[in-house]
């Protein structure tokens, strides 16, 4: 028996202070810490709460006190890492966590080493993969507290592919069950000994961990005295000790014979345990809009940038690894779980506005100039003909209706000027004024059916190296047309121009072409019908929707539902006397067919509903005085598909409420609903009953998701997705009402934290600061799809469902008069057979000069992948996410094959055969291109689809 007493501080960066406040208190910490660990040598260890930000944080300060640091951290006297900064799990991407711990790692080991503990003391539950995560870092051990109730202190624990981590769980008490045991010194004995005889009870192997440090707390020099006293009274050895040195003492003693086996196995995800930490699942909701700004940051990082930057690069352009590295830092500077999780001061989530702002403004750039060099490669188009090329960055084919916005400029806004063609950055075409486009076909194809939804005037910026901006007087359409892209690829589609609009082809509310063969889609006033789906307009707003191959009617779509909220931003509490508000509520409901063609129709709804302003007085019931609440509804059908999309833009001028969005689930018993989660689907019960008696804090049926929701039964159901909207519910039936299935909108309140919350009676979550913020008073969009299914569809189908709407193709003129790309192709193909994956990762290596490619099995039958990239595989090999090779795989005809076990993730490195991409030029500073021209000169790399 040995006790473990481990001084540390829980280092939020930013919380109730900002985090620039919060970080003068750190440089504090920090300089007083290596002032007592240079002056007492036998104050042996500290930690650094397992994030390797604070050390950015510190020596952007005090970068002359690096050595003193570097030499503490080299001896193992200071302990750092794994991680960056400490996330949230659930509202973050499974990438995300991967990036999170990699540059943790990087910057961990460039001082030395990286401590090797899975340390995830204080996040609001767990993703059912950090196991094999962890594993993947060549961590074998978690040491956790919230999300699981059980008595003891090890556990093993158990990702759903079988990767298992010793699991250590911190007691009731959590991080900081040793907080204060010096600060009295007439009882600081009697405390510590009450506090190792409760680890005591709780241990199977008899190693007690004593955690001595809470959040933002400094080290005491009392500690290696404490432990001395300790063990001289107890007569058992105490330790001022480490958490790797814990971590190795349990696994010595679970290795012996029978411990291991005497264990229990806990498997997937850990959202339970309310009686034993609160889960605080209210975190959800609060601030939707900045789960909204993550959603679309990481998008674009992962699901646009990388990618896109990696199909340039095999075409011999330079890979912008510094600015995607920075682009990730800042996103990720955004993820610790007080600033995600929304729960922070206003401040804090203004500035974590910013940060996603920075973020978004570098991917936006990388896209853009990966676009370009793909663009620049592509086949001129033939003469009054104007070429889109629309890229696929998803794994998944694409077919459906793709949306581009097109600029026609016509003159200068600068007629006495005069411009140098060549130095500009792209070359410009002038249009006729009146031009009008009279069809859209893929270039290796015939015409295709599309739509102009909308056209304004715009002055348009030509960007020069050599030159300032060149201003032009354009029109800008926003085309919609039915198209085809392959997977992690590009198709051309050329517009032919006619020189003046000859009045033939206007619709109702959109121009479109004559007659083309497509797929059917009518539409009346408020109605509105493919080969799929029937949809119909209510008079309160709410669509009803008729599944056509089974007619099964699903009625009330895309309903608004309030009530009342008297929580704070951890925990969402009804008010006593709660009242809610619904669609049948609103008034002035006036629709609109906007736009009516062969591709899209779309029907925009207006009402007003009648919101309380806000909570009474006492906090007791909403108040009866209303608040106008202004609600635009677009509401579109595709041709040829069976999703219905509503693009929702509220005017939220009411406080103390929540809004959702709510959809039938077209069964009439729900048992279960499955959730995008990190590297997975989360398959969790519709329902969680209350107990009987409530300690700490309500369970409840909200649940975190991603991109995709689904439930239903065997023969029928629902496919919910949403952009940013991370918190769903599933309701029973009642009366003549079926189940349901919602997604949160917006969650109103006006405090950090309150103790006096009837879901959360064990008091105060954080301080009891007012949050005005936090109430969401202001315009807010949203974009969510409804899809009927049939029988349920595999997890991997789920994925491939959601990839249109997480990232549609990206659609960008082909400039200059290139001749390298075939019409159509792909830089990179997973085909699967059987089974499916997910295609999660695709970006050059940190190190070498290949591809990373990241893919896993979200199912449960085993899957077989092969992966070609476009210009043959050379040589593969399997990597962990810090890119370490750990076996080659061998490589047939340019093609790698794998294996998936059920809910694997495998990360692949990819060589090309013959000269790698990039080795034949300067991966500096490359020219501009010219007019006419792209970048470099880059070998014909894309394939051609037969």
């Amino acid at each position: 028996m040995q006790t473990h007493i481990v001084s540390h501080t829980h280092w939020d960066r930013e919380w109730y202070l900002t985090y620039e406040q919060f970080r003068l208190r750190l440089v504090g910490l920090v300089d007083r810490l290596l002032d007592m660990m240079e002056a007492q040598p036998d104050y042996q260890y500290f930690h650094l709460d397992g994030q390797t930000i604070v050390l950015d944080d510190y020596l952007e300060l005090r970068p002359r006190h690096e050595p003193r640091l570097r030499k503490l951290i080299a001896d193992g006297r200071i302990l750092i890492g794994p991680w960056y900064d400490m996330p949230d799990e659930f509202l973050v991407s499974g990438e995300s966590l991967v990036r999170n711990l990699a540059l943790g790692h990087r910057i961990a080991q460039g001082f030395g080493t990286v401590m090797p503990v899975g340390y995830l003391p204080d996040l609001f539950g767990h993703v059912a993969q950090m196991p094999q995560i962890l594993r993947h870092f060549g961590l074998d051990n978690a040491v956790l507290w919230r999300g699981f109730g059980g008595p003891r202190a090890e556990y093993w624990w158990q990702s759903p592919d079988g990767s298992r981590v010793l699991m250590l769980h911190l007691p009731r008490e959590g991080y900081c069950n040793a907080t204060r045991v010096h600060l009295d010194p007439d009882a600081m004995l009697d405390r510590a000994t009450t506090a190792i005889k409760a680890e005591e009870a709780r241990t199977v192997v008899g190693e007690m961990l004593l955690m001595n440090g809470v959040d933002h707390v400094e080290p005491h020099p009392v500690i290696p005295s404490l432990a001395r006293q300790l063990t001289k009274r107890l007569g058992s050895p105490v330790r001022h000790s480490t958490l790797p040195a814990y971590v190795a003492a349990v696994r010595q003693a679970v290795g012996q014979e029978g411990v291991s086996e005497s264990l229990e196995v806990i498997v997937g995800e850990l959202r339970s345990g309310e009686d034993y930490a609160n889960l605080l699942p209210g975190v959800f909701s609060a601030r939707v809009y900045i789960k909204q700004a993550n959603a679309r940051v990481q998008t674009l990082l992962e699901k646009r940038a990388e990618p896109l930057a990696s199909f340039a690069w095999m075409l011999g352009a330079p890979y912008p690894a510094e600015e995607l590295r920075y682009a990730w830092k800042t996103l990720l500077q955004n993820h610790p779980h007080d600033s995600i999780c929304g729960c922070s001061i206003d401040p804090v989530h203004e500035e974590n506005m910013t940060r996603f702002a920075r973020a978004e403004q570098v991917g936006h750039a990388v896209v853009n100039d990966a676009a370009d060099v793909i663009a620049r490669a592509a086949p001129a188009a033939p003469p009054a003909t104007l070429r889109l090329v629309a890229l696929n960055t998803t794994g998944t084919p694409f077919a459906g209706a793709i949306v581009a916005t097109v600029d026609l400029p016509y003159e200068s806004d600068e007629p006495r000027r005069t411009v140098d063609r060549q130095a500009l950055d792209a070359p410009v075409l002038f249009w006729p004024k009146t031009a009008r486009v009279k069809s859209i076909s893929s270039s290796d194809g015939p015409p295709v059916p599309f739509q102009v939804l909308g056209e304004e005037e715009v002055r348009p910026l030509v960007m020069s190296r050599y030159e300032t901006p060149w201003v032009l007087r354009a029109r800008r359409l926003q085309l919609v047309w039915l198209g085809e892209v392959p997977a992690c690829g590009y198709r051309a589609f050329d517009l032919s121009l006619s020189p003046a609009d000859d009045g033939e082809h206007e619709g109702a509310g959109s121009r479109t072409v004559a007659a083309v063969a497509g797929p059917v889609l009518a539409s009346a006033e408020r109605s509105a019908e493919n080969d799929h789906v029937r949809v119909s307009i209510n008079d309160d707003g709410t669509v009803d929707v008729v599944e056509k191959r089974t007619g099964i009617r699903y009625e009330r779509c895309g309903e608004l539902e309030d009530v009342g909220d008297v929580g704070d931003e951890y925990n969402h509490s009804p008010p006593r006397a709660d009242r809610r508000v619904a669609s049948a509520d609103a008034t002035g409901v006036r629709v609109t067919r906007l736009h009516a063609g062969p591709v899209r129709v779309v029907f925009q709804i207006d009402l007003t509903l009648p919101l309380p302003v806000a909570v009474t007085p006492d906090r007791s019931a909403r108040a009866t005085e209303h608040v106008t609440t202004l609600v635009r509804l677009l509401v579109s059908l595709d041709a040829d598909s069976p999703r219905i999309t509503w693009r929702v833009s509220v005017d939220n001028q009411a406080r103390d409420h929540r809004l959702r969005i709510v959809f039938p689930a077209g069964a009439e018993a729900i048992t279960h609903v499955r959730a995008e989660t990190a590297f997975g689907v989360a398959r969790r019960a519709a329902r969680r009953a209350p107990p009987a008696e409530v300690r700490m804090e309500v369970p409840v049926s909200d649940g975190p998701t991603a991109s995709f929701t689904e439930t239903g039964d065997d023969q029928s159901g629902v496919v919910v997705f949403g952009e940013g909207l991370m918190e769903y519910e599933a309701t029973p039936g009642e009366g003549d009402r079926g189940a349901r299935l919602g997604l949160t909108l917006l969650r109103c309140v006006g405090y950090l934290s309150r103790e006096d919350l009837v879901t959360r009676p064990s008091g105060h979550a954080g301080p009891g600061l007012a949050t005005p913020g936090a109430q969401c008073i202001g315009r807010h969009e949203f974009r969510v799809a409804f899809e009927p299914r049939l029988e349920p569809p595999s997890n991997a189908a789920l994925f491939a469902r959601a990839s249109s709407f997480v990232a549609p193709p990206h659609v960008v003129p082909a400039v200059g008069s290139g001749s390298e790309l075939a019409p159509s192709g792909s830089f990179l193909s997973v085909e699967t057979s059987p089974g499916g994956v997910v295609l999660s990762a695709c970006h050059k290596s940190e190190e070498r000069d290949s591809l990373i490619v990241r893919l896993f099995n979200p199912d449960d039958v085993t899957a077989t992948a092969r992966v070609r990239t476009v210009d043959s595989v050379r040589q593969a090999f399997q990597v962990d996410f810090l890119e370490t090779r750990s076996s080659e795989l061998p490589v047939t005809d340019g093609t790698v094959q794998l294996e998936l076990g059920p809910y694997q993730i495998a990360t692949l490195e990819l060589t090309a055969r013959g000269e790698s991409p990039g080795e034949h030029r300067d991966q500096g500073d490359a020219p501009a291109p010219q007019h006419g021209c792209r970048a470099g000169d880059p070998a014909p790399l894309a394939r051609r689809d037969d």
